[in-house]
């Protein structure tokens, strides 16, 4: 749900499927977002019943796209699980050890091994309560930018909940949850949700009708990061297992990798040639390394885009303008420059002014002076 991924970019439900009824000309679509994030395209596409397909290379993305897309009024909520279903002797490097207290760590797994033996809807349903329970109970480890979590630095800082509120908790979560999913309308229309890299889409060419999505924006926000109590409820320990951070488009970490500058375009080229003569720290060094590479990224996706859609085929793309220091970064003019190259027509484009940037978080960013920014909505059409 949209409150627990706040930081994921995403367009209303109503939205989608507008976009997606606009897009019909006759018969079922196949609708992929290659950025799936919580998983509003696929809820839109089945809801109109058409065939969903959702790519996110966070784990966490996919499971609240399939408690978004399966759950319905026959899911039934999971018991609260008998006492001492996990080992007292829990495994020293689980990852919530992090946050909580053995106890604490204990009934978390008590629920995660009960849930494992769910149907998938129960499982799904379940698994996004723990991650909402975990995150409220851990808000103390938020600093001023929400996005940064903080870990314990000794067992006194480790959090203490009893087995009894905590149950009471996830109960309350799952309830909620499931009221709150009844209001999506759902079809017995396929849906295909993958744990997959947007620039390696396991997806046969020419099969996508239209692409509905919104790639991460340039802000540097560590999403892995920002989601790290939610991997950890899947085990996943993302501060001393780094794939994940590495892995992510928009990370704050760089990869050692060979970037030729001539296969951007020029609106790309010149962005970096921007960021590179700026005069602030480390622009010739982190910070055009990772513009670079978020770049690269980018264009390999809008590659991948490019190969598994039909000719006359659409795209529609939610992206939002942002800042490096004072330097305007037009991710709109990017997107439409480098899918023209790749034979894609602008068909339409509709700015909607933002007044909060998620660039705004950083204090030092705030020193520089920056102008409005907007939201863009651009349609494009493939062409042969």
């Amino acid at each position: 749900m949209a409150d627990a991924f706040p930081y994921y970019a995403g367009f209303s439900f109503e939205w989608a499927c507008s976009r997606i009824s606009g897009s019909q000309e006759s018969g079922l679509l196949t609708i992929l977002d290659p950025w799936n994030g919580s998983g509003t395209t696929t809820l839109a596409a089945n809801s109109r019943g058409h065939k969903a397909l959702g790519i996110d290379r966070n784990p966490i993305a996919n499971v609240v796209a399939s408690f978004r897309c399966t759950a319905s009024s026959s899911v039934v909520l999971c018991k609260t699980p008998g006492r001492g279903a996990t080992p007292k002797r829990l495994d020293s490097t689980d990852p919530l050890f992090h946050w909580f207290d053995q106890e604490t760590v204990s009934r978390f797994r008590d629920w995660t091994r009960k849930l494992a033996g769910c149907t998938p809807a129960t499982r799904a349903l379940g698994i996004v309560a723990l991650f909402r329970v975990a995150r409220l109970m851990t808000k103390s480890f938020e600093g001023t930018n929400p996005t940064w979590v903080k870990k314990a630095s000794s067992e006194e800082e480790r959090i203490h909940i009893p087995s009894v509120q905590l149950d009471q908790a996830i109960a309350t979560e799952q309830e909620f949850l499931f009221k709150r999913a009844q209001s999506s309308p759902r079809t017995d229309a396929p849906i295909a949700l993958i744990t997959a890299d947007s620039g390696h889409l396991p997806i046969a060419d020419r099969t996508v009708d239209v692409v509905l999505t919104s790639p991460p924006y340039l802000t540097r926000i560590d999403y892995a990061v920002a989601y790290s109590r939610e991997l950890a409820i899947l085990g996943l320990d993302i501060f001393n297992d780094k794939k994940i951070r590495y892995a992510l488009m928009g990370t704050t970490l760089t990869r050692n990798e060979f970037f030729n500058r001539e296969t951007l375009g020029s609106v790309a080229s010149a962005l970096l040639g921007k960021i590179e003569a700026h005069d602030s720290k480390a622009s010739t060094g982190y910070y055009l390394k990772q513009a670079r590479q978020y770049l690269t990224d980018l264009t390999c996706s809008l590659d991948e885009i490019t190969r598994v859609s039909k000719f006359n085929g659409l795209m529609h793309l939610v992206v939002q303008d942002s800042y490096y220091k004072d330097v305007p970064v037009a991710l709109a003019d990017i997107c439409i420059d480098e899918s023209q190259r790749r034979g894609w027509v602008l068909e339409e484009r509709e700015n909607f002014p933002v007044r909060r940037l998620l660039t705004s978080l950083n204090k030092s960013a705030r020193a520089y002076t920056k102008g409005e920014v907007a939201e863009t909505v651009v349609t494009l059409r493939r062409k042969s």
